[in-house]
């Protein structure tokens, strides 16, 4: 059987139709090819050594590792805390000694397993004076 030929209208139609698919799909893909990919946080891990004058003025070292989102070249010259036994690349209450970063650079991510150089014997523990702790300044 054959059909019966389309009217004037049916081939408008059916052209506006096609045409609009075609546009669409026309300007969706670049837009879905080029959409922006979801950022991923980029984590690197530095380490730096902090030299402090300790107990009795004398000029000691000690490893600094922290993990940052920033390049560990701009932490150079940055002060860091110590309280003795630990460094720290921010401020900590519990630190008696102030000194400087030097020899900031990249570092290979840690093995799960490994604690951090500066991770205290019992475990991770906030710093005394963190946001949320401790006595208000007043």
């Amino acid at each position: 059987m054959r059909e019966a030929p389309l009217t004037d209208r049916q081939r408008i139609v059916k052209g506006f139709v096609i045409g609009t698919l075609g546009l669409a799909v026309l300007f969706a893909s670049p837009a879905v090819s080029l959409a922006e990919r979801p950022q991923i946080p980029i984590v690197t891990y530095c380490g730096c050594t902090c030299w402090y004058s300790g107990a009795g003025g004398k000029t000691t070292s000690m490893q600094v590792t922290f993990t940052t989102d920033k390049s560990c070249s701009i932490y150079n010259r940055q002060t860091c805390y110590c309280d003795g036994q630990t460094c720290y690349p921010k401020y900590n209450a519990g630190a008696r000694y102030k000194g400087e970063l030097f020899g900031c650079k990249n570092t290979l991510p840690m093995k799960q397993a490994e604690p951090s150089a500066n991770a205290p014997a019992g475990g991770v523990k906030p710093p005394v004076g963190a946001p949320g702790q401790g006595p208000a300044v007043r």
